[in-house]
């Protein structure tokens, strides 16, 4: 099996004297999706200081480096109705899509108030990803799968070539003969679809026995699959192959996130998995409360607690403060460099931001 060292990072710890910031903090514009190439993935313009460079580490002996070093500002948004929030996506807290447990698709008007569409209700849609500014998608159990490309006022049933249970999709940039594309890829029980056309049409992907179980979720840049089992899989050529990963547990994997060609993954049990640095091997960490997701808030990792609260990840980085969200709170959209989207139960929405508390640079010697 091929290790995972090269796809999932731990943060790099920050390291830092505090100082004020002089520096323009606005971020960079969102994107819906991320890129997968041979060349590697540069970080956005941004005032936020970037935490794949390399620092030194800070310690209790540094001055003034004791505080986190970024905000989770969280804008309290509503549903006009009391639903169960069960999937998110969203490029900012007026473009998003909410997913009911009762299959219902809800969307924001411009006072920020999820309202629901006229697509009717179906309860076999388990997830829904948006595609870019205007398409977005929603797949389910028995391989249904609906796209819009006007933003959510119609859709169409598209053919996925499968009537497995669905549980995850995601689309993603890449770059094939010196074109850039839309590309997409949804997971099941035992199947891996993929589309070269931004979802328009979908090809079933042959998987090898190895390579082959329950998937639970899928990100895309690296473009990797998890599931039950301890089940990782990750391709390097848009999915049309695939290759085993050794996770090294047996626990069932239910989540993955991604912020510039770094990831985690969360278990069922609410850990989450890390691989230690100049090691093959992974071990889980057990936060003191259980992880219900993760997703990418402007430049950084966040995880959802079981509590409600949202806080940087990993939780040694000293990255944001844990910060109250709301205790029915229970998914996470995937997130960009302008937020994520947060919501759960009776009706609760939240879109979350990134500013910095204060800027850091390392002390003179």
């Amino acid at each position: 099996m091929t290790s995972l060292r090269p796809l999932l990072l731990v943060l790099p710890t920050l390291a830092l004297a505090c100082s004020k910031p002089d520096a323009d903090t606005d971020g960079a514009s969102s994107s819906s999706t991320s890129s997968s190439s041979s060349s590697s993935t540069s970080s956005p313009t941004t005032g936020l200081p970037d935490p794949t460079e390399e620092s030194p580490t800070v310690t209790e002996g540094t001055p003034g480096c004791e505080d986190f070093v970024y905000l989770l500002d969280v804008t309290p948004l509503k549903a006009d109705e009391a639903v169960e929030f069960v999937s998110v996506a969203a490029l900012g807290p007026k473009t998003a899509l909410a997913l009911t447990a009762d299959g219902r698709l809800f969307r924001p008007d411009d006072g920020g108030v999820f309202h629901p569409l006229a697509l009717p209700a179906d309860p076999a849609l388990k997830r829904v990803e948006q595609i870019d500014l205007d398409r977005w998608m929603v797949v389910g159990d028995g391989g249904v799968a609906h796209r819009s490309v006007d933003g959510g006022d119609t859709w169409v049933p598209i053919d996925l070539g499968t009537e497995a249970a669905l549980r995850d999709v995601v689309f993603f940039n890449f770059i094939v003969d010196g074109e850039l594309s839309l590309h997409g890829v949804a997971v099941g029980d035992g199947v891996i679809v993929r589309s070269a056309d931004a979802g328009a049409t979908w090809q079933p992907v042959a998987l090898d026995p190895a390579a082959t179980g329950s998937f639970r979720a899928v990100t895309g840049s690296p473009l990797v699959a998890v599931g039950d089992g301890g089940l990782a899989v990750h391709s390097v050529d848009a999915g049309v192959t695939w290759a085993a990963v050794d996770t090294g547990t047996t626990d069932d994997l239910v989540r993955i996130a991604e912020v510039y060609d770094e990831a985690a993954i969360v278990t069922a049990t609410g850990k989450v998995l890390h691989q230690a640095a100049k090691e093959v091997s992974f071990y889980p960490e057990d936060p003191a409360i259980p992880v219900l997701g993760l997703g990418r808030v402007n430049s950084i990792l966040v995880a959802l607690y079981d509590d409600g609260t949202l806080g940087g990840w990993p939780e040694s980085s000293m990255l944001a403060e844990p910060t109250p969200v709301g205790a029915g709170a229970r998914v996470v959209s995937r997130g960009n460099t302008s937020g994520a989207l947060i919501a759960g139960e009776d009706g609760l929405l939240a879109f979350v931001t990134l500013t910095p508390k204060e800027t850091c640079e390392s002390p003179e010697i």
